[in-house]
């Protein structure tokens, strides 16, 4: 090959190398934040980060401006459902005398039974958001209860590729990257943009979903996950060594025709 073609071809090579490094040093640095954000999750669950009836009536509205109608139906079934499903878990804290603490498990027909007043509470149509306040309610009724904390908890799966695939009781309010570093964090063939969440057997949030919510930071709630869903972290494609080799050797040849052409000019 001439010369000067062999000049332009390492010289795009090298700003290439360049370019690749800079987006590893970046992907360090924005894994290098999720492990750091990981080590607080189980932390007290924040109300304001929890989904509220105003922000999924809004989200109603979206989904059906954009045409999305199954977005919309899931919204309009927590709006009257409720959040919490048969297994998920509650961790409620209160100060009366001594400091109490309890673990409540959603049963069928999504009631708890409360120790302290020895009764049973419906959580239908309850929000994550609103259930610390229906928890404090309840429980005046009964004992002079102060300081009560309610920390749900949800059961998900994280699947994949991820070090540790599992099921997992987290918080809603938990971003999905930290969803995803309790399982251990991504492994060396992971390829997040490929990720998506099931539900059952089907398909509940696609790739392009999972990925925009990602970069947004959505938490679980935010996303509309429920107990007994799986984030499934996607695989990066595989190329074998002979088809990269024909993949660099076309890259040359097409920068080979392009300088050309442009030389002919």
């Amino acid at each position: 090959m001439p010369p000067a073609f062999t000049s332009r071809v390492m010289n795009t090579l090298s700003t290439r190398s360049a370019g690749m490094a800079r987006l590893l040093i970046l992907s360090a640095g924005v894994w290098a934040g999720i492990a750091f954000d990981a080590t607080a999750t189980f932390g007290q669950t924040s109300t304001s980060q929890l989904t509220s009836r105003e922000e999924l009536s809004a989200a109603v509205s979206r989904a059906e401006q954009s045409g999305n109608a199954a977005q919309a139906a899931a919204f309009r079934a927590r709006l009257t459902g409720g959040d919490f499903q048969p297994g998920d878990r509650i961790i409620l804290t209160y100060f009366s005398d001594v400091i109490h603490t309890d673990t409540l498990i959603v049963r069928e027909g999504r009631v708890v039974d409360l120790l302290a007043t020895k009764t049973v509470l419906s959580l239908q149509g309850v929000l994550r958001s609103e259930l610390k306040d229906r928890l404090t309610t309840e429980l005046l009724k009964y004992v002079k209860a102060e300081n009560v904390t309610a920390t749900p908890l949800t059961r998900i799966g994280v699947l994949g590729e991820v070090a540790h695939p599992g099921y997992f009781a987290v918080r809603p309010d938990i971003a999905l990257t930290d969803a995803i570093m309790i399982a251990g964090g991504p492994t060396g063939s992971a390829d997040l943009d490929r990720s998506m969440v099931k539900r059952g057997t089907a398909e509940y949030r696609s790739a392009t979903a999972t990925r925009e919510a990602v970069a947004k930071g959505l938490t679980l709630g935010q996303f509309g996950i429920s107990a007994g869903d799986e984030i499934v972290v996607g695989k990066q494609r595989t190329f074998s060594f002979v088809g990269r080799l024909l993949g660099v050797a076309a890259s040359i040849a097409a920068i080979y025709v392009a300088v050309s052409h442009a030389n002919d000019n």
